[in-house]
């Protein structure tokens, strides 16, 4: 029978994947006033020291499995994050929203064997956003695109990494570590970068600056909740999960920024929201494996 309850994990989850969608807008608003080097330093650096504190506080930052947990900080935070700035500094906000639903496809296939007819459902769908920039915005770019695609790569590699190391590790010790790895593996970049063109925060303001603080909060929430909730889902039906982040941040985006979709990134909305439907009526699992065999049937 079909069954919409919550299992264990997975409100954490859709609550992570709605704060990203959150964030993803906020970071198109910070990324009119600052450089997108200087909006992942405020982020990654930011939410690193946050975490560390916090967790230290808490009693719960531990040493065993740090190193392991910052080499998994260099994909997200690290390599996502800095293609993700680099991209939405180029492309509309609902664009770069609904390139995200391309994370959970590639998330399925990096995890399980999926049916190709649902498959495709869900390709077309992130393939309409991709392929026909939204002309209204005039914002849009092919590479803005591309790299938005790369972080969602990253993102994806990063989501079956975690949901084989997490098991038995707690959301906040598990975020702060991947935070300071994720520091680390761009400060290359973030060198190279400010010594090229320097920074922008100094004259960022105070919208700029509040911009990018909510940025921080949202990328530290949010990596808090996930790492709390994938220890306990298989990661093909976290990965459905997730398409929550895109319909967040499009409508946050059409709400608050005032941005039209094209058409034919309307048509791909829907398309992603239908992994969603057929998510939610699937059976309830009787044990682990059942849940991870379950997943072959249940994906858009």
């Amino acid at each position: 029978m079909a069954d919409s309850r919550l299992r264990p994990g997975e409100p954490a989850l859709l609550l992570s994947a709605a704060v990203y969608g959150v964030s993803t807008i906020v970071s198109v608003v910070a990324l009119r006033t600052v450089r997108p080097v200087d909006l992942l330093v405020v982020e990654i650096s930011g939410a690193a020291g946050l975490l560390l504190i916090t967790a230290a506080a808490q009693g719960q930052l531990r040493r065993r499995g740090a190193l392991r947990q910052m080499l998994v900080g260099c994909l997200v935070p690290g390599l996502a994050f800095l293609l993700g700035d680099l991209g939405l500094a180029r492309t509309s906000a609902s664009s770069g929203s609904l390139l995200l639903a391309a994370d959970p496809l590639l998330s399925v296939l990096l995890a399980i064997v999926v049916l190709r007819e649902r498959l495709a459902v869900g390709l077309i769908g992130a393939a309409l956003v991709t392929v026909r920039p939204d002309g209204s915005a005039g914002s849009d770019t092919v590479l803005g695109n591309v790299l938005v695609l790369l972080a969602v790569a990253a993102s994806a590699a990063y989501l079956v990494a975690t949901r084989r190391l997490n098991g038995e590790d707690d959301g906040l010790n598990a975020s702060a570590w991947q935070a300071v790895g994720g520091a680390l593996g761009v400060a290359p970049f973030v060198v190279a970068s400010w010594s090229a063109g320097g920074s922008r925060l100094g004259a960022a303001g105070f919208a700029g600056w509040l911009a990018c603080l909510a940025v921080l909060v949202c990328g530290a929430l949010g990596s808090v909740l996930f790492n709390r909730g994938i220890g306990s889902v298989p990661a093909a039906r976290a990965a459905q999960l997730g398409n929550l982040t895109p319909v967040i941040g499009t409508l946050t985006a059409i709400v608050f920024l005032g941005d039209r979709p094209s058409p034919l990134q309307v048509v791909g909305g829907f398309a992603i929201l239908g992994g969603i439907a057929l998510l939610l009526r699937g059976p309830e699992p009787h044990s682990r494996r059942s849940i991870d065999e379950q997943s072959h049937v249940t994906v858009l």
